[in-house]
């Protein structure tokens, strides 16, 4: 916390109180006392209501015998729920405040037409984490009741790859930096963020959690597109600041929700306990271990697709390589084979032939013995043997036929399935690839009119359509400019 300081010994001199006063408010709006939230216990002296508001005058005495105490209020749109939560605790009207020790939250607020500080408070907590255990538990037992807690432990990889994230929290909180910061996966495969604004702290805490959750249905439902997950997140804090989340309602509205869209929170820090973890889909102990886990899905998607394709590669190339094979070695060798055994059996037949022709006859056998009949004789039985050697040749070349034929047709059948094979893993991959593909572009589509809010830009809508051309406007169109922040309604002179 900033000091105001005065750097010169020399007084300031102011001509009207009103100078002195607005000087001395605009050096305190130069600080964060104004803006600083402030957290302390002290006992209620005693409550007073006036429009609607709470006063509550509460007391601490020091060490020193010295008694401080101070005026606390609470505005009238806040005492309600702050009293809704105090009823849980035993509180069941404003007196039954006093004469018991509470801790409080809030701010400072200055009112410089009475030169005085006020302290306006957003939390009453009972003193002490018993209190706060035994209503947590109270109400997890009316969830089991209703059959609304969380009772399985789901994990993260039974989802579909996260690509469309709403997250529910702050702006400013720590916990949404680090959510983000922790979320680890390369731009391209990076998920697209909707930041849906609730306040994590204070009484008013569940009912804007509650509301944001109806906004994600509405816009879900409205553009017929779903959030792959909803992440409900919020930092460290004491057992006061978290016990907003220990609200029936918000319970039984999340576990509803995930029946639509699963429900993830990172609440508090790792010991941190709330309601609204017993009925999340799936529970974290701090934003941090949501964005990681998130990454970790994704990773693993990442890695099995890059897998995947890697032996999808690896069988395609290996049936190319067979197939070449087959076609290139397959055929030729069965036809040289084929070719090679008939002629060595018609080799062999000559061979044997010649042999016989050789013992039986001999030139001086012919010299001796030579007559007509043993020409006419001879002449016979070349030719039958010459028919019989024709008839082998035939035989043989209708072998070779017969083996060449029953062979191709075995490796052209072969060379068919192998073909199928190959075109149902091409079918398969281009399947895979458009399916990226179109995961890619819905991305793309989803996030694409929102990347101007991301730069600081706007984006203008007209009855709920998104104008992408000054020739979509015309005079006297009403039309709503969207900032992050919020929107502006014009009409077109």
């Amino acid at each position: 916390m900033e000091n105001i300081g005065f750097q010169s010994s020399e007084p300031l001199n102011f001509e009207t109180l009103r100078d002195f006063v607005e000087y001395v408010h605009s050096k305190l709006k130069e600080t964060n006392i104004l803006s600083q939230r402030y957290r302390f216990v002290a006992d209620v002296v005693k409550v007073k209501p006036y429009n609607g508001a709470l006063y509550i005058t509460v007391s601490q005495e020091g060490t020193d015998g010295k008694k401080f105490e101070l005026t606390v209020i609470v505005w009238k749109h806040l005492l309600k729920g702050i009293m809704s939560y105090l009823y849980s605790f035993g509180v069941r009207d404003i007196y039954d405040l006093e004469h018991k020790k509470w801790e409080f939250q809030g701010r400072l607020s200055f009112y410089p037409d009475r030169f005085q500080f006020s302290f306006w408070a957003d939390s009453i907590a009972p003193q002490g984490e018993s209190d706060i255990l035994k209503r947590r538990q109270r109400i997890r037992e009316e969830l089991r009741r209703q059959g609304l807690l969380m009772e399985v432990t789901h994990e993260l990889s039974e989802l579909e790859p996260i690509r469309l994230i709403a997250v529910i929290t702050s702006k400013t909180a720590q916990g949404y930096f680090d959510f983000l910061s922790n979320l680890l996966v390369p731009d391209v495969y990076r998920p697209v963020i909707h930041l849906y604004e609730s306040s994590m702290q204070g009484v008013s805490t569940a009912q804007e959690v509650i509301a944001a959750l109806n906004r994600i249905e509405l816009f879900c439902r409205t553009n017929n597109v779903r959030y792959d997950v909803i992440a409900i997140i919020r930092g460290g804090g004491g057992p006061s600041d978290l016990m907003f989340f220990d609200d029936l309602e918000l319970a039984v509205r999340i576990a509803y929700m995930n029946k639509y869209i699963p429900v993830l929170t990172g609440i508090g820090h790792e010991k941190d306990e709330t309601v609204a973890d017993y009925v999340a889909w799936r529970r974290f102990p701090t934003p941090t271990a949501v964005a990681k886990e998130i990454s970790n899905q994704l990773k693993g998607y990442i890695d099995d697709m890059e897998q995947s394709y890697r032996e999808l590669s690896q069988k395609v190339s290996a049936v190319v390589g067979v197939t070449e094979a087959k076609i290139q070695s397959g055929i030729f060798n069965v036809l040289s084979d084929a070719f090679k055994n008939n002629v060595s059996i018609s080799i062999r037949d000559i061979k044997e032939y010649a042999r016989y022709l050789i013992s039986k006859v001999s030139l001086s056998e012919l010299e001796s013995r030579i007559s007509f009949d043993f020409v006419n004789n001879v002449s016979r039985k070349l030719d039958s043997k010459f028919s019989e050697l024709e008839q082998l040749i035939a035989n043989s070349l209708h072998a070779m036929s017969k083996d060449l034929s029953v062979n191709i047709e075995r490796k052209t059948s072969e060379l068919k399935s192998f073909e199928n094979i190959s075109a149902v893993m091409d079918k398969n991959y281009l399947s895979f690839y458009n399916k990226t593909e179109q995961m890619k572009m819905e991305l793309e589509s989803i996030g694409e009119p929102l990347k101007a809010l991301a730069v600081g830009g706007a984006l203008i809508t007209k009855s709920g359509e998104i104008v992408n051309s000054v020739k979509q406007i015309r005079s006297e169109d009403v039309i709503k400019i969207n900032f992050v922040d919020g929107q502006v309604t014009s009409k077109v002179i």
